[in-house]
C-alpha cells in the first residue's frame, strides 16, 4: 500500500517516470518500512527467476516486479536505449487516488457547482459555439450538485449515530468542533448557503434554460454541435438530449430548495443532539470522580454531612494565620477645608521686557512691515474695523505693528482711539494706521 502512494506522487510529480527514479523515490521514503517487511517468499520467487535480491535497492526492485505482475503499473523501454519507464494504467490510478482518499483522513474540496453552473450558462451568451459544452457542464454540475447534496445529507446521518457510540465529553466536542465542523460544515454547508447558494443564482440559471427551450435555432446548434463532436448519431437525437439535459438541470433547480432544507433540519438535529449529549455527559458522570463530585456538592445537607463524619471522620475546621490578621479601616466624614486665598502677584519690568525681547526675534521689523504693507493694501490708511484675524499669527503681528509705528523709522504712523473692539473673536485696540508720504509729512505724534 505504501508503494502505491509513492507511485501516485511520482504520478502526480513528474510526466514520465523512469524506472530509477521510481526505485529511488521508495527507497527514500520506505527505508524502514522494506527493512522491517518480511520478503522472503517473494525473494524465492524472484532469485529463482532473475537471481539474488540484496540491499534496499534490490527489495526496490522487487517492489516494481510485484507491482507490474499484479496490474498497477506497465514497463516499457524508452525509444533508443535500454532504460526502463512506468506506465500506469487509468483504472490503476483511480483506484490508488480511492485508497489514498480513504486512508487519509483529509478535508475534500466542494466545487462551487451552482456557480459553475450559472458560469457555464451565461458565458455561452458571448459565443455560440460552445453552447454544447455549456449545457454539457451544467448537466454534470447540477449531477454532482445533488450527489453532493445526498452525501451531505448521509453524512450528517453518520455523525448523527455516532453520539451514542460511548463518546465522552471530550470527543464529543473534538468530534463536533473538530471533525464536523472542519469536513462538514466549512467544506460543504457553508458554501452552500453563502457564496455558492442556490437562491443566488437560481434566477439566472432558470431564465438561460427557458430562453434555449424557446429558441429553435439554440437547439438545433446544440444538436448540430453534439454531432460533430460525435456525441450524437444524428440531429434528432441530439435535440432529444438537449431536450432531457435541460430539463434535468430545470427540474433540479425548481425543487432542489426543498432537499437543502431537509439537509438544514438534519444539521439543527444533530448540533441540538451534540450539545444535549454534552450536558448529559458533564451532569451524569458516574464515575467514581462523578459520585464524589456530587457527594461534595450535597455537604451543606445536615444528614449528608452526618453520614461523611461517621463513615469519613471527615469534619469542618477553620483556622486564623498573620493573612487574617488586619486593621478595619477607620471612615471618617468628609467636610469642606478653610478656603485658600488668593495672592496677588506683581508684574516683573524685567520678565516683561524679556517675553519682548524673545518675541521680537521671532516676528522682525521686516516681517511686521510686510505684514501691514499687505494691510494698507492700494490706500493710504486703515482702521482696525478694516482688519481680520484669520489665524494667531494675525493677532501678534497687529499689536507689533501699533508698536512699530510708534518708532521713528516705521513706514506709517499709528492714532490711538479711545476703547477696544472685537474682531473674530479677538479684542483690539481701536487705532489708526496713516503710511509716510516723507519725512516732511511726519505728523505722528510725540
Amino acid at each position: 500500500m505504501e508503494a502505491l502512494f509513492v507511485l501516485r506522487q511520482a504520478f502526480k510529480t513528474e510526466l514520465v517516470i523512469r524506472r530509477e527514479d521510481l526505485v529511488a523515490m521508495l527507497v527514500d521514503s520506505l527505508e524502514t518500512s522494506m527493512l522491517n517487511a518480511d520478503f522472503s517468499e517473494e525473494e524465492e520467487e524472484m532469485c529463482a527467476a532473475s537471481g539474488s535480491v540484496e540491499g534496499l535497492s534490490g527489495k526496490a526492485h522487487l517492489l516494481i516486479r510485484k507491482l507490474r505482475d499484479t496490474g498497477w503499473l506497465e514497463l516499457e523501454y524508452e525509444r533508443g536505449s535500454f532504460d526502463e519507464n512506468i506506465t500506469i494504467p487509468d483504472y490503476a490510478i483511480e483506484v490508488i487516488n480511492l485508497l489514498y482518499d480513504l486512508s487519509s483522513d483529509r478535508v475534500r474540496e466542494y466545487n462551487s457547482y451552482v456557480y459553475a453552473t450559472y458560469a457555464a450558462l451565461k458565458n455561452s451568451a458571448e459565443n455560440h459555439e460552445f453552447l454544447y459544452q455549456a449545457l454539457s457542464a451544467a448537466y454534470q454540475n447540477t449531477v454532482r450538485l445533488v450527489d453532493e447534496l445526498k452525501l451531505l445529507f448521509n453524512n450528517i446521518k453518520r455523525y448523527y449515530q455516532r453520539i451514542g457510540d460511548g463518546m465522552d465529553v471530550n470527543e464529543l466536542l473534538y468530534e463536533h468542533f473538530d471533525r464536523y465542523k472542519e469536513q462538514i460544515v466549512d467544506t460543504v454547508y457553508y458554501p452552500l448557503k453563502t457564496i455558492d447558494s442556490v437562491p443566488r443564482f437560481k434566477y439566472s440559471i432558470l431564465s438561460t434554460l427557458n430562453e434555449w427551450l424557446l429558441d429553435e435555432r439554440i437547439l438545433s446548434d446544440i444538436a448540430d454541435q453534439g454531432v460533430s463532436r460525435h456525441v450524437f448519431s444524428d440531429t434528432e437525437e441530439g435535440r432529444d438530449e438537449a431536450f432531457r439535459m435541460i430539463g434535468y438541470v430545470a427540474d433540479t433547480y425548481d425543487n432542489i430548495e426543498s432537499m437543502i432544507a431537509d439537509v438544514d433540519k438534519k444539521h439543527v438535529e444533530y448540533t441540538n443532539a451534540t450539545i444535549d449529549r454534552i450536558r448529559y455527559q458533564m451532569n451524569a458522570d458516574r464515575s467514581a470522580k462523578g459520585k464524589l463530585v456530587a457527594i461534595l456538592q450535597h455537604s451543606h445537607e445536615e444528614q449528608i454531612i452526618k453520614n461523611m463524619s461517621i463513615s469519613l471522620e471527615a469534619y469542618r475546621h477553620s483556622y486564623v494565620d498573620m493573612q487574617s490578621l488586619y486593621s478595619r479601616v477607620k471612615r471618617t466624614t468628609k467636610t469642606e477645608g478653610k478656603p485658600l486665598s488668593l495672592e496677588k502677584k506683581e508684574e516683573s519690568a524685567y520678565l516683561v521686557e524679556g517675553f519682548l525681547q524673545d518675541v521680537r526675534r521671532q516676528y522682525s521689523d521686516r516681517k511686521i512691515d510686510a505684514y501691514m504693507e499687505n494691510l494698507f493694501g492700494e490706500n493710504g490708511e486703515f482702521t482696525t474695523e478694516d482688519v481680520t484675524m484669520e489665524q494667531p499669527e494675525n493677532f501678534i503681528l497687529f499689536l507689533l505693528g501699533t508698536l512699530r509705528g510708534r518708532e521713528k523709522g516705521a513706514p506709517y504712523w499709528v492714532e490711538f482711539e479711545e476703547g477696544n473692539m472685537v474682531r473674530q473673536g479677538y479684542s483690539l485696540p481701536r487705532v489708526r494706521f496713516l503710511k509716510k508720504k516723507g519725512r516732511g509729512n511726519d505728523r505722528r505724534k510725540t
